[in-house]
């Protein structure tokens, strides 16, 4: 029945969602009714696939991103489930039902949540008081990048501290820390070396400190040629916490002995 009161009858008798397009569906009137055939097109359009943005790999209980309510091409619709959850490892599916009189149907968004990693490091130090200090990684051995806290190794005071490592946002890894420790500089100690006389056999210049500080000797060995006094410095090789010293080992002249005739 029309809506100004005209029965009548359909052909096609029921309108088919199963194609898309527009068909025209005539209304034709019954004969006792004082009505003229009339027609209706009605047009069935395709099914929208909802879009959204790709959600890449979660960290195990990070927070995570809310799910949209609208996709990316304006369709609105419900999340199930509603929330994505970071607590267990793995991946989930979330489905995404468009509206009541959306033209769209419903799409699967697969997220994965992966496990924390620890970040590992070569062990650094420990190192001399005012020694050269190296570079903090940017790198972790597992291949983790992130930035350090302090910035920079400063080896300017005794002590131990400590360096925190904070992986990059997109990682998936905890902050970790190392200890550094700075010692303090020896001073190499030796046996004193007593007047020598003048072209007497020196004794060997020790290549090993009493207190255990391995070096070298400039100049290298004894010179009892030249009467008078030398000044000796002890270098101690690379990576000794430890610092120069140097000792005057003094050449005596030969002296005759002389008796009463």
């Amino acid at each position: 029945s029309s809506n100004n009161g005209v029965n009548g009858t359909w052909s096609p008798a029921t309108i088919s969602t199963a194609t898309v397009g527009t068909t025209t569906y005539t209304f034709t009137p019954d004969a006792a009714s004082c009505g003229v055939p009339t027609s209706i097109d009605i047009t069935v359009v395709d099914l929208i696939t909802p879009t959204f943005d790709p959600i890449g790999a979660i960290c195990q209980n990070a927070t995570a991103p809310v799910l949209p309510a609208t996709s990316l091409n304006g369709v609105n619709g419900t999340w199930s489930p509603a929330t994505i959850n970071t607590a267990t490892v793995g991946t989930a599916t979330y489905t995404f039902t468009p509206a009541a009189g959306e033209c769209a149907a419903p799409v699967s968004v697969d997220i994965t949540i992966s496990s924390s990693v620890t970040p590992v490091f070569t062990a650094i130090g420990p190192l001399c008081l005012n020694s050269p200090a190296p570079t903090l990684p940017a790198s972790s051995n597992n291949g983790i990048n992130g930035t350090w806290s302090p910035a920079t190794i400063s080896t300017t005071a005794v002590g131990t501290t400590t360096y925190t490592f904070t992986p990059d946002a997109a990682s998936c890894s905890v902050p970790t820390t190392i200890d550094i420790t700075i010692t303090d500089l020896v001073t190499p100690t030796f046996d004193p070396i007593g007047a020598i006389c003048q072209n007497a056999i020196a004794p060997a210049l020790p290549a090993t400190s009493l207190n255990g500080v391995n070096g070298s000797w400039s100049p290298a060995v004894i010179n009892t040629a030249t009467v008078g006094t030398t000044t000796y410095i002890y270098t101690p090789a690379a990576g000794e916490c430890a610092t120069p010293v140097s000792i005057d080992i003094t050449i005596s002249s030969s002296v005759a002995p002389v008796f009463t005739a």
